[in-house]
């Protein structure tokens, strides 16, 4: 609808700006027929000029949309490397053999914040795979860690 109401009022407005620059040239001229040709030169001259300030105006928006796509693309292709390095780096601690129970209890809360972070909610079940493997392998160690 707004389309429509859009063409409605720039017929009105040309209507409106015809007869002014019609009215204002027989002002000067007294002359009706000098008048019709100064107004439609006027608005012809006007209907090019707006068009190219409207062409101007798309261009720029549409240079100013490809831009936001660019960003929103590099971000999507940053999260998906980071998801990526995310897994990969816990895949590697999972084949963590640790005998400190400090690097254990590091490796068990990397763990646990990557299964409580709702980012990684689509990877949960990779996740927990690889801290179960972690907790198997260490299953004969005696850490005290209230996190398991």
């Amino acid at each position: 609808m707004e389309w429509k109401e859009s063409l409605i009022k720039s017929i009105i407005y040309r209507v409106i700006t015809i007869f002014i620059g019609f009215f204002t040239a027989f002002i000067v001229t007294s002359d009706i027929t000098i008048a019709l040709g100064v107004a439609s030169l006027t608005e012809f001259i006007q209907f090019i000029n707006y068009f190219v300030y409207e062409t101007i105006w798309t261009n720029m928006r549409i240079k100013k949309l490809k831009e936001q796509l660019t960003e929103e693309i590099r971000r999507e292709i940053d999260l998906t490397i980071n998801y990526e390095a995310i897994l990969e780096l816990s895949y590697e601690m999972s084949r963590t053999d640790t005998f400190i129970e400090k690097i254990y209890n590091s490796v068990v809360n990397f763990f646990n914040s990557l299964l409580k972070n709702e980012e990684l909610k689509d990877f949960q079940e990779e996740i927990s795979g690889h801290f179960e493997y972690f907790k198997f392998v260490h299953s004969d160690r005696n850490f005290s860690s209230s996190d398991l």
